[in-house]
């Protein structure tokens, strides 16, 4: 007897509940993990740290240099730089020279450099380096802070009191190890203007010079803990001042607005273009319109649902004293960014099943969450059952959303690329696939944080800590922020799908109907989204698209030139076709023998030949066609480039032993999408309108979008030479890129063209070089002048070298890192 198959309908059964098993496990898998750090972390043995006593003092000489840095920097800075010169005899030298982990260094190290509450984030680039020299124990640390609020507290030998309206006060202080140091050398550096109304003191100071004063101090008897040593009052310029201004709770809703309108423009822009399009389509065409209109929206409301929670949190933070407990909040927020998610999935296209199976687990982590919550869900509580329940619903929750938001993405682009806007076909590797993306995601944002708080405890106590508490309490907080331009580049990918169908359908499309599409393209491509001024997001992309109407309005395309006989070249183009003219073209050259005859013939106007026709006519011969020959083009080697510039910049950047942002891989997974939508959207822009862009030849016909490209990394510039902001090369290096390569990309076009044309059948080298339009010298250098200066241009940003990073003190996402504790973080 033979074997009995399985009927297909038992096949797809078993599939299915193999893939809900593979999904489930990951997911429990992943939970057990969080949970079992998070317990490992609870049960960590608290060692604190004593304090020195003042018999262990030193009699050190002390040099600190306090200055506020304002040019070459986004946000204005102070800095406290200080060099402890302590006997090597001093009892606790040994200490310091000790191992970094071990109490005693940190406790010698606190003696010295002291843990004093601040409202700001203190930032540095290391912990402070010690040496020995000339029989003494050197001291050198480093701390700043970026002024982005108002507040008062240390930061290092500094008291920094910042009122909005007032003056700044900063003083140079001795702490409580120093206050036997037997000598000072205190330095306050600062902008002339910003001391120029100051009266300093004491005064006078032992040296004064423009825009830095500077007093000495000997002594031989102990002074007190917290003496003032130096006080100077600041008036902060205008640029400052806005940016202390984002701290208020005013300031931080306007920053928050604008950005949204920023960010909402971009869909919003992509539904008005879906609407216009919507009439040129077919019948045929609407459910993949209205897929494409859902998927905006989608996009569109977690955009907004992101802005609620900004503005939640910013009202909070303005009345932390009467809400010091944001869990129920929390989970407000969770269940919002829950149901958002979800929809969102609905509209990519994710069938109702899954929804369905997940909704129990959503709706019992979130009804346990409101109901057991008292805002010890990741602490030690007297309810260890309760916080044991309160952890695993909120890991689950997050994962759970996470995994739907990964299957969203997938559904949608399949949804819109493979289906024609119809559901797409079931793949059995997508939920395991999602469910592992899910689960790394999950457990990168765990090993950011724990790699984060170890960095930090060269003067921290190590312990129990609530590390981990602040990521999966408030992780939902920021999803929308963190997915945003991932599922940005959804509207982008709408936009080339619904411009494909459109050329697919209309063979020949009018000259104003090719230029909205390209424009459109542009848009959700290349061009740059925002400008950046005194912390408001300026719609920058409305300047970009411009430059690229006017630049493709500049010149006149070889087919719009006129007859001898009368007429466009483009009219006798169309009545006789591309490939009768093609065919025309290519026996002509066949029986010239003039080297440089290629360039003249009767019927055409002065300085166009029939090669400059058929190089103005494309190789793929109609818009659509053109098209596609330039996006594959643009994948090889364009998007190919790109990422290796992008890779080899991150990696040589990358430095592990600074914090690490909430999750690596959705920052470079943005930057990453939004560099291909960059190039190809750019490179189908260019296609569609290649028979009408100005000039003859190809690297000449992507000017006007390498222009339009380059105002964004140019206007950043120079708005950061003007704001004294910190000037950024990557931009201009990714434009000097992005310029090369297309060039590139043009004279591939041409070279296709040629080919096609089987021109290296019947002429030389010298023949084809001279029928191609380069065969004399100005026309040489017209060709090269566009490669030529994006390779100078790139060479001399590559050389500059990266700028300091500069980058806003993040703002809290919830009470776990409240301000009033010293602050020690490493930038």
């Amino acid at each position: 007897m033979g074997k009995r198959r399985l009927s297909k309908r038992a096949r797809t059964t078993a599939i299915r509940w193999a893939i809900a098993v593979a999904v489930a496990a990951v997911g429990v898998a992943v939970v057990a993990t969080v949970e079992g750090l998070q317990q490992h972390e609870a049960a960590q043995a608290v060692e604190s740290t004593p304090d020195c006593t003042p018999d262990e003092f030193p009699r050190a000489a002390v040099t600190v240099r306090a200055a506020v840095e304002t040019d070459n920097v986004d946000y204005p800075r102070i800095s406290s730089d200080v060099v402890i010169h302590a006997p090597r005899m001093w009892n606790r030298a040994d200490d310091l020279l000790g191992d970094p982990d071990h109490s005693d260094y940190r406790s010698a190290l606190r003696c010295l450099l002291g843990a004093y509450e601040t409202d700001f984030p203190l930032y540095r680039s290391e912990p402070p380096a010690v040496t020995v020299s000339d029989g003494e124990v050197v001291v050198h640390d480093h701390v700043w802070t970026e002024l982005v609020q108002s507040g008062h507290g240390a930061v290092g030998m500094l008291d920094l009191n910042i009122e909005r309206g007032k003056p700044w006060r900063l003083a140079v202080v001795s702490r409580g190890g120093l206050s036997k140091a037997t000598s000072w050398n205190v330095t306050i550096a600062a902008p002339a203007h910003w001391l120029a109304s100051s009266v300093p003191q004491p005064w006078p100071p032992h040296d004064a010079k423009p825009g830095e004063l500077t007093w000495f101090y000997g002594t031989t008897s102990p002074t007190d803990d917290q003496v003032e040593l130096a006080v100077a009052e600041l008036t902060p310029d205008v640029r400052a001042t806005v940016y202390v201004w984002h701290g208020s709770t005013l300031g931080d809703l306007m920053v928050q607005g604008t950005d949204a309108v920023s960010e909402a423009a971009f869909p919003a822009v992509i539904l008005l273009f879906i609407r216009r399009t919507r009439k040129h389509l077919p019948d045929t065409a609407g459910k993949l319109v209205r897929r494409a209109r859902l998927i905006t929206i989608a996009v569109l409301v977690l955009q907004s649902v992101g802005l609620g929670i900004e503005i939640t949190r910013a009202i909070l933070t303005a009345q932390s004293d009467q809400v010091p407990d944001w869990s129920t909040v929390a989970w407000a927020v969770d269940i919002a960014v829950t149901v958002t998610v979800l929809g969102f999935a609905l509209c990519s296209g994710v069938r109702q099943k899954p929804l369905f199976t997940a909704l129990p687990v959503l709706l019992a982590a979130s009804t346990l969450g409101l109901a057991l919550d008292d805002g010890s869900a990741f602490t030690n509580s007297q309810w260890v059952d309760y916080a044991l329940i309160l952890r695993l619903c909120e890991s689950a929750m997050v994962f759970v959303v996470v995994l739907f938001a990964v299957a969203a993405l997938i559904h949608a682009l399949r949804s819109l690329t493979r289906s024609n806007g119809n559901r797409p076909e079931r793949a059995w590797w997508l939920w395991p696939a999602a469910s592992i993306t899910a689960g790394v995601l999950v457990l990168e944002r765990v090993a950011t944080a724990l790699h984060n708080y170890s960095i930090q405890l060269w003067l921290n106590d190590p312990g129990s800590t609530d590390t981990l508490w602040g990521v999966f309490r408030f992780v939902l907080w920021g999803l929308p922020g963190d997915w945003l331009w991932v599922f940005a580049t959804l509207p982008a990918v709408v936009v080339y799908v619904l411009t494909r169908t459109l050329l697919q359908h209309e063979v020949a499309p009018s000259r104003r109907t090719l230029m909205e599409l390209s424009l459109a393209l542009f848009v959700a491509g290349p061009a740059s989204w925002a400008l950046p001024i005194y912390g408001f997001a300026l719609p920058l992309w409305l300047l970009g698209t411009t430059t690229y109407w006017l630049c493709w309005r500049a010149g006149k395309s070889a087919l719009d030139r006129h007859l001898l006989s009368g007429g466009t070249i483009r009219a006798y183009v169309a009545r006789r076709g591309a490939t009768a003219v093609r065919l025309s073209a290519t026996r002509w050259l066949r029986h010239t023998t003039d080297p440089a005859g290629a360039l003249h013939h009767p019927d055409l106007p002065k300085r166009v030949s029939p090669v400059d026709v058929i190089l103005a006519i494309g190789p793929g011969n109609t818009p659509y066609e053109n098209m596609r020959t330039m996006v594959r083009f643009s994948l090889w080697p364009g998007v190919a480039v790109g990422l290796a510039v992008y890779c080899f910049r991150e990696i040589a950047r990358a430095d592990f032993t600074l914090t690490s942002p909430g999750t690596l891989v959705l920052a470079y997974a943005n930057d990453i999408a939004l560099m291909t939508a960059s190039w190809v959207l750019g490179a189908a822009a260019v296609g569609l309108l290649w028979q009408y862009l100005p000039g003859k030849r190809g690297p000449m016909k992507v000017l006007p979008l390498v222009v339009a490209n380059a105002v964004g990394p140019l206007c950043r510039l120079l708005v950061a030479k003007l704001t004294g902001g910190a000037a950024d090369p990557d931009g201009l290096i990714d434009a000097a890129v992005f310029t090369i390569v297309f060039v590139f990309l043009g004279l591939a076009m041409d070279i296709r063209t040629l080919r096609d044309l089987g021109a290296a059948k019947y002429l030389t080298l010298k023949e084809g070089v001279a029928a191609y339009g380069v065969s004399n010298l100005p026309s040489r250098i017209t060709a090269a002048l566009a490669p030529v200066s994006a390779v100078i241009a790139l060479a001399f940003t590559v050389i500059a070298g990266p700028q300091t990073d500069s980058k806003p003190a993040n703002q809290p996402s919830g009470p776990e890192t409240a301000q009033n504790k010293p602050n020690t973080q490493i930038k």
